[in-house]
């Protein structure tokens, strides 16, 4: 890149309140899931309509950054836990594959902006026809709706079996029509990453967003997009487990200093 353009900075949460706190700290895109403590589940019309209709609100008072963005989390079968660089839970059989379907036509119909998916295959390569069913309802659903969608492709690709083979999913994404994919570069954190992540980056030609999550903290920000060449990062911005709640805080897990410090960090590159 000859003028690095601002980083982008996705926070995930799981509820409304999450997503205020995101939007009130600056947060440039939202990803709205349920159960990000078994990695992320999607999240279901009532949700995401809700989301929303308080982000439209926060848009209108100028609370938010302007073109702030939800996106929502379609995955199914996250019962518990696991290894996000484990490609099993990614593999999907046909209903599973209609389910996310459907799901992603109801998310967009409920407002959301774009859908974040992937699947997998036995072969140790992207499932196409799968991520084509699901990208196929998002979009016929943007047509009802007489608008775009924004198509993400989620950590599924860390799965994959080495970096040649993330560099080539990379291509094959944007072939599809994606507009971005989320990955750590198949480590357990992006840091841990930046080899693959920055091979990724330059498969990418600019022409589809490479966005690195997985273990993202403000303090390394710079570190890692510095190493990477990302031009955006995601991070879940959680409260710790242990960390005081001031009593005006609304009740939610996203934390607004994670979120600022991240946004800062991100703007002083």
């Amino acid at each position: 890149m000859s003028e690095r353009t601002p980083v982008t900075v996705e926070v995930t949460v799981a509820d409304v309140a999450g997503l205020e706190v995101a939007a009130r700290a600056g947060a440039h895109r939202i990803e709205l899931c349920t159960a990000p403590e078994r990695g992320g589940a999607s999240a279901d019309a009532e949700l995401v309509a809700a989301a929303r209709h308080r982000l439209d609100a926060l848009l209108t008072e100028q609370r938010a950054r302007p073109g702030l963005e939800l996106h929502a989390l379609i995955r199914v079968g996250a019962t518990a836990e696991v290894d996000p660089t484990d490609p099993a839970p990614f593999r999907y059989e046909g209903p599973a594959v209609s389910e996310m379907a459907a799901q992603a036509a109801a998310a967009v119909h409920a407002g959301a902006h774009g859908i974040v998916i992937g699947a997998l295959n036995e072969h140790g390569g992207l499932d196409v026809p799968a991520l084509e069913s699901i990208r196929d309802a998002a979009l016929q659903a943007g047509q009802e709706e007489l608008r775009g969608v924004g198509l993400t492709a989620h950590r599924a690709v860390d799965a994959l079996p080495d970096r040649d083979a993330r560099v080539e999913a990379v291509q094959q994404l944007l072939g599809l029509g994606f507009h971005r994919v989320l990955s750590s570069g198949g480590a357990l954190r992006a840091l841990d990453g930046a080899a693959d992540l920055a091979a990724m980056v330059e498969a990418s030609e600019e022409l589809i967003e490479i966005c690195a999550g997985a273990g993202v903290r403000p303090a390394h920000l710079a570190e890692l997009v510095r190493a990477t060449g990302v031009p955006a990062v995601h991070l879940s911005a959680r409260r710790a487990a242990a960390s005081p709640r001031e009593a005006a805080a609304p009740d939610t897990a996203t934390d607004p200093a994670i979120v600022v410090a991240a946004v800062d960090a991100a703007g002083a590159l």
